[in-house]
């Protein structure tokens, strides 16, 4: 009921289940808004931006020692690995395809024809790139990851406007009846607990090598 009463806020007319005959059920008219369909792209291309950056500089490091001794070339690496994981293999192979939630849009309670499925429910209708859980919110998860990668110094004054735009991201899902709330949420917080738990696992194993960690 939580993900739906949230949704509800954006549609332009009650539940279309609970409407009278002879009214027409409304829409999520935000969705419609240039601006938002230009932020949402905007949004969007941040994540294949900062991997395609992160790939240029790893590169660097491969051609030029000078490179590769000042960037933590290992933990780049694992960057990129933690986005296959969580955006890659978690959230697109194994959510949106095996639980088959439907979209708000797609739902009859938001003027769709498949049947509302809860979070975590198998057995929904949709059958191909399904709601739960965010494939967008998922990429700025885990770009809120690659602050742990940061110098605290550096930290202060990224993470605020990153922070932001992957909130956002997250949120314009919901409010344009793409994503429920849970698909959002669950969808940045798997990317960020992906990209933590490699970074400690990595620690740990450092540690019980008895080698130098990488800051």
């Amino acid at each position: 009921m939580i993900d739906i009463k949230i949704s509800a806020l954006f549609f332009s007319s009650p539940l279309c289940m609970e409407l009278s005959p002879g009214n027409s059920c409304g829409s999520f008219t935000i969705g419609a808004e240039t601006w938002a369909r230009t932020l949402r792209w905007t949004l969007y291309a941040l994540p294949y931006v900062a991997a395609a950056t992160i790939l240029a500089a790893l590169v660097l490091a491969g051609v030029s020692r000078r490179v590769r001794n000042y960037l933590p070339v290992r933990r780049l690496w694992l960057s990129l690995a933690s986005l296959g994981v969580s955006a890659g293999l978690i959230t697109s192979l194994l959510f949106k395809e095996q639980f088959g939630r439907p979209r708000p849009s797609q739902t009859d309670l938001f003027g769709g024809q498949m049947t509302f499925m809860p979070a975590g429910s198998f057995g929904g209708a949709c059958e191909r790139n399904c709601s739960f859980i965010s494939g967008e919110a998922s990429g700025a998860g885990w770009l809120i990851g690659l602050l742990l990668l940061l110098p605290p110094r550096y930290r202060t004054w990224i993470a605020p406007p990153v922070i932001i735009a992957s909130v956002t991201t997250a949120a314009l899902r919901v409010v344009v009846g793409a994503h429920y709330a849970s698909d959002a949420t669950l969808g940045v917080l798997v990317s960020v607990t992906v990209f933590a738990g490699m970074l400690a696992l990595e620690e740990a194993i450092d540690d019980r090598k008895g080698g130098i960690r990488i800051n």
